[in-house]
């Protein structure tokens, strides 16, 4: 019996999770999507890859108890906010899914959350700990003993090497690479193409090789 499923967010974002949703159907039919929530005046009654924006994100504590959700919005002006989307929403952890393309490997000793997605070619290696509502996008690993804490966002093409903490509510750019055991605090912003080889500060916005603060970044806390 497949679930019915609302995507938060009508962005780009959601054309990777819907592209998922597709491929995992191709398998087992297991989704259904219902519609995407998003606040966006323009967006109401917009069609994404045939879904349709059904409402605004506080909708859906008023749809039908029984609709899974997956989180969707996230960008470099919009990531911070996603602890607030999620809450807005009034839904339980239990009823998002975590979504993970069939072309994505996770290893079996990892540990992924609730509401996360995980697009084609990303690789979750061994020990490696992914928390609640995280987004990856494609391409990119997350190696051995790495965590990467909730409500953060990989773009696509990252290497993230082993023994590194990547805070809660960060963002890392496409195309970084993080060497081992640093650390990334909570709600960093990281550019894309950076080269982190040391420890970055919370609500700080990084950019360059190798990664460095940019002072008085509109971006930072």
């Amino acid at each position: 019996m497949t679930k019915r499923i609302v995507i938060l967010g009508a962005g780009g974002n959601s054309l990777g999770i819907l592209d998922a949703i597709e491929a995992l159907n191709a398998i087992r039919p297991t989704y259904e999507v219902a519609g995407i929530l998003d606040d966006i005046p323009e967006n109401q009654g917009r069609v994404v890859l045939g879904a349709k924006v059904i409402g605004r994100i506080e909708d859906a504590r008023r749809l039908d108890a029984a609709w899974r959700f997956v989180n969707g919005i996230s960008s470099v002006a919009s990531f911070r906010k996603i602890p607030e989307v999620i809450g807005r929403t009034g839904i339980a952890r239990e009823r998002f899914e975590t979504i993970v393309h069939p072309r994505a490997t996770v290893a079996s000793s990892a540990r992924v959350g609730a509401g996360t997605t995980i697009l084609a070619g990303s690789v979750i290696c061994p020990e490696a700990v992914v928390g609640d509502h995280v987004i990856i996008l494609q391409n990119t690993t997350v190696n051995h003993h790495t965590r990467i804490a909730d409500f953060t966002t990989l773009s696509a093409g990252i290497t993230i090497l082993g023994y590194i903490e990547v805070g809660r509510n960060a963002f890392i750019g496409g195309g970084s690479t993080l060497a081992p055991m640093v650390k990334v605090g909570d709600g960093t912003l990281v550019g894309a193409g950076c080269v982190v080889i040391r420890d970055l500060a919370a609500g700080k916005v990084y950019a360059g090789n190798p990664a460095r603060e940019i002072p008085g970044s509109k971006h930072a806390i």
